[in-house]
């Protein structure tokens, strides 16, 4: 349940990380200071820090918690500052929370591992990783290598007491490591979803350096795990040798003392023995050997025959013939004056085992004493226990001495009962001594090696976990330092490889880079070592060998573009009318293309004597294509303009024909007007293009306003309005392409609609010829020294016809609307001050035309009339145009009734427009684009 409290600190953590990230992303937060965030930041984390510190689980008298993932989510997502002041203020706070009870035992360990985690981070996040968040598998790797430097630091802090030390790192390393594992690793996922960042990156599209720094990565976690296993294989094979010999040692030291005390004990009474013989070598042999507990007495003369023996079937046994047991004791006729022989079985006997010892007498020859394993242990079980007394194994382990049946013999509580009593299981058939066995007792495992002496067997034992416990330290701590010296062996090479590698190609990559968008004069000069240097060399002179064939293309190209314009220039007209005073119209154009040939194109023509069609119009793209589109547009558009069509039916045709193999999606903007010579009607439409812009005669210049179509080209099946004006004399229209409003200086301004009605307005008694020069000029100097980057064309034309200004109104084909009808002309009438008795004669003649239409033009069907009302101040003559959609009919081939004769004599019909005809100073008729059309005129 201890581990559950780390789950309050760790979910704190990640939630901090969200929040900041979500105020980093406010607006007030965003107006501080780039210092002002990260020290905000860095606090923060550092309270965060504080408050883990407080809050974690008990373990061995100190404290597990995630206090440094703080500083690491700080640096690592916020910041290198971040991190360090995070780092800091934890760290600060840990030096000084043992005046309000933390512990002292990981104090400095603790601070400066928290301090460590900031200025790691800040160092990893600006030269790993370039001032940038790593990913969430980067962040595991560097809070496992900052907990390895923390668990270090603990136990290099407390190596005055190692083996607590040890025990606490080994409780406390793997839950303190997962868990600010998992606090950085969610962290840093939660803020790359936020951020709508990919948790796996694609790497098609990675770096060279993030490729190598992963492939790095995998070799040296790769090299550290085969380093660790060898390590820890290696560790665990010298233990087990060391425990081995250890214990074979310990057990040997006490054979050794088991056997000196023997040995002593039974050249002792040896001596004593030979005193007494040699005191009376007549006495009883059997006696001594009774008195002194022995098992056998034999006295060997000179030439090594027995001449006594308490066996007396040995009497006359010479000694050399008795076997190597029995020859050893010849030494005692050679010189040697004691010699004891190790316990084993007799010469004569092989089933009898027997200790013998000699000592020589002054006379020759010597005495041989023997004595069995009872005897033995009857001799020297006081020497046993000295022996093993105060002896260990480690620490905690202990030899001890058996009988041949395996009953302890010891003088302490355990006296008398069987190894397997206190868990160790000996089987000398199947386990050999001087070897290390293992063996399991009330949950606790035991290493353990034996010896057999002389009827005993001397057993040496430790507890596995004392006996591994170097080898655990050597592993833990060498597995720390492989971490860590690959760590910095990773950071190392990289590092390497980034500045002399990886930056040289970035070098070279932004050169090639600068060349690909068209600098060819970009020299590529890396030069660190030799194959940079080539590669550099190489670039430059494919770059060389690519400027000269550049430079011969361009040279054809330019040939074939100028050939190109030429075509273009002479598909635009250029026969602009002579500005006399017989012209009804007066207009000029140009076109200035943004590359050699452009897609904006104007035109005009003649439609018939009375009418002339005029447009301006831009094709989306520039150059070869962009010209090519162009010619097909406008020959399709003056191909219908000349059918007759109205302006708007031009556009829809031309929309189909466009749209017709389309398939490279360019589409065309245009303005068209068809602009009759006599009446100043105007006819036109707009498909996405800009509004012209009119000027009434000493008026100022206004924008056409007119919702525009869908462009041509664009989409099959568009509709287009027909929008109708009527020009005055004096009047001017003024078309243009978006180059115009939309030229740009190197502040990235535009020209402008205002400017350019602005200049216009300034500018508006120039002629057309002279006006659009101007403009233009005035367009390069705001522009200055930025490139044109789209073509430019404007048309000025000017209306310097008869006709006067119609106003023009739309009413119901009935008769109930005649009061409407004569209400609008008598107010147009009186604002032209004619006579009351005009103004009686022109209704009359306007009610015979309006009545006819209305009861005849439409038969059964609905329609309109529309009435045109037009005023020409200079001569005092009034228009009056009545046009319909209905029925054609020309009222004028209606021969004019004989008024000599009475009502009854004459025809039915043609009275009416009969008195039109001699009210009106002039009436005419046509049947033109599908209506009806009667213009009277009448001077007033």
């Amino acid at each position: 349940m201890g581990y559950l409290r780390l789950l309050v600190p760790v979910t704190g953590n990640i939630l901090l990380a969200v929040a900041i990230y979500k105020l980093d992303r406010c607006a007030f937060f965003k107006k501080l200071t780039y210092w002002q965030r990260q020290i905000t930041i860095g606090l923060l984390f550092g309270a965060m820090s504080a408050f883990a510190s407080e809050y974690g689980f008990e373990i061995m008298g100190a404290v597990a918690n995630v206090r440094d993932a703080s500083p690491l989510c700080a640096g690592l997502i916020f910041g290198a500052p971040a991190g360090i002041i995070a780092g800091f203020t934890g760290g600060i706070y840990r030096w000084f929370s043992v005046y309000w009870g933390a512990g002292t035992y990981t104090r400095i360990a603790c601070s400066i591992a928290t301090v460590l985690a900031g200025v790691l981070t800040a160092l990893m996040r600006k030269y790993m990783f370039d001032d940038k968040k790593p990913i969430w598998s980067y962040g595991i790797i560097i809070t496992i290598l900052c907990e390895i430097i923390h668990m270090l630091l603990i136990f290099i802090t407390n190596m005055y007491d190692a083996d607590y030390a040890f025990r606490f790192v080994q409780q406390i390393t793997v839950p303190m490591i997962l868990a600010n594992t998992f606090a950085v690793a969610v962290a840093l996922i939660m803020v790359s979803l936020l951020s709508h960042e990919r948790i796996k990156h694609n790497k098609d599209e990675e770096q060279i350096a993030q490729t190598f720094q992963r492939w790095l990565l995998v070799c040296i976690v790769a090299a550290c795990c085969l380093t660790s296993v060898f390590t820890y294989t290696l560790q665990n094979t010298i233990s087990t040798i060391q425990t081995r010999d250890e214990i074979i040692l310990a057990i040997n030291d006490v054979y050794a003392d088991i056997n000196d005390a023997s040995n002593e004990n039974l050249l002792g009474i040896a001596r004593e023995i030979k005193k007494e013989y040699e005191a009376d070598p007549e006495q009883d042999l059997e006696k001594l050997m009774e008195k002194y507990n022995v098992s056998e007495i034999n006295v060997v003369n000179s030439s090594n025959e027995v001449e006594k023996s308490t066996m007396h079937y040995l009497e006359g046994f010479n000694m050399l013939r008795g076997g190597d047991k029995s020859k050893e004791f010849t030494v005692l006729n050679q010189g040697e004056t004691e010699y004891v022989q190790e316990y084993g079985p007799t010469s004569y006997n092989y089933s009898i085992y027997r200790k013998y010892s000699g000592v020589s007498l002054d006379g020759g020859g010597f005495i041989q004493i023997g004595y069995d394993a009872k005897h033995f242990r009857d001799d020297i079980n006081s020497r046993i226990v000295t022996a093993i007394k105060n002896r260990h194994i480690g620490q905690t382990g202990i030899v001890a001495i058996c009988d041949e049946n395996f009953n302890l013999i010891t003088d302490d509580e355990n006296n008398g009962k069987s190894m397997s009593e206190v868990g160790i299981h000996i089987d000398p058939a199947t386990m050999p001594a001087d070897t290390v066995h293992k063996s399991s007792f009330m949950g606790n495992d035991f290493l353990f090696a034996y010896l057999e002496t002389e009827g005993y067997y001397i057993i040496g034992t430790i507890p596995a976990n004392e006996a591994m416990f170097m080898r655990e330290v050597s592993v833990y701590t060498n597995v720390f330092m492989i971490v860590l010296i690959f760590a910095v062996l990773f950071v190392f090479i990289y590092i390497l490889i980034k500045r002399v590698i990886i930056r040289n190609i970035e070098k070279i990559n932004f050169s090639l880079s600068e060349i690909t968008d068209g600098n060819l004069d970009v020299v590529v000069d890396v030069r660190s070592n030799q194959e940079f240097s080539s590669l550099s060399d190489d670039i430059n002179s494919t770059v060389e060998t690519l400027k000269r064939y550049i430079a011969e293309a361009a040279a054809r190209i330019d040939r074939e573009l100028e050939y190109a314009k030429q075509i273009q220039l002479s598909a635009l007209p250029t026969n602009f009318p002579q500005n006399t005073d017989k012209s009804k119209f007066d207009i000029f154009a140009q076109m200035i293309a943004a590359k050699e040939v452009g897609g904006d194109f104007y035109d005009f023509y003649m439609l018939d004597e009375n009418r002339v069609a005029f447009a301006v119009a831009d094709v989306s793209g520039k150059g070869i294509p962009a010209a090519m589109f162009m010619m097909t547009s406008k020959t399709i558009l003056k191909d219908l303009a000349e059918r007759g069509l109205d302006a708007n039916e031009i556009f829809i045709q031309a929309n189909e024909k466009l749209c017709e193999n389309n398939e490279s999606g360019m589409f065309v903007t245009a303005w068209m007007g068809i602009l009759d010579l006599n009446t100043g009607k105007l006819q036109y439409a707009n498909a996405g293009h800009n509004p012209p812009l009119l000027m009434r005669n000493g008026g100022d210049f206004e924008y056409l306003k007119f919702r525009p179509g869908f462009v041509l080209a664009g989409m099959e099946g568009m509709r287009y309005r027909l929008g109708e004006t009527t020009l005055g004399k004096g009047d001017r229209i003024f078309l243009y392409t978006d180059g115009v409003s939309e030229a740009t200086d190197v502040n990235q301004q535009l020209y402008g609609e205002e400017r350019l009605q602005t200049f216009l307005n300034g500018n508006k008694t120039l002629a057309p010829q002279q006006l659009l020069e101007q403009l233009k000029n005035n367009i390069d100097e705001f522009v200055g020294k930025a490139p044109q980057f789209d073509d430019i064309t404007m048309l000025v034309l000017d209306y310097k016809g008869d006709g006067e200004m119609l106003t023009e109104k739309i009413f119901p084909a009935k008769t109930e609307a005649l009061y409407d009808v004569l209400g609008f002309v008598e107010e147009k009438l009186e604002q032209a001050e004619c006579s009351m008795k005009l103004q009686t004669a022109i209704a009359i003649a306007l009610e015979e035309v309006f009545v006819n239409v209305a009861n005849y033009a439409y038969e059964e069907a609905q329609g309109d009339v529309k009435i045109g009302f037009g005023f020409d101040g200079t001569t005092r003559t009034m228009t009056l145009v009545v046009s319909d959609k209905g029925i054609p009919f020309d009222p004028l081939k209606k021969q004019d009734p004989d008024i000599t004769l009475s009502a009854e004599q004459r025809d039915i019909g043609g009275l009416g427009i009969f008195i039109t005809k001699k009210t009106m100073d002039s009436v005419e008729y046509c049947y033109q684009n599908g209506e009806n059309i009667l213009t009277m005129k009448k001077k007033i």
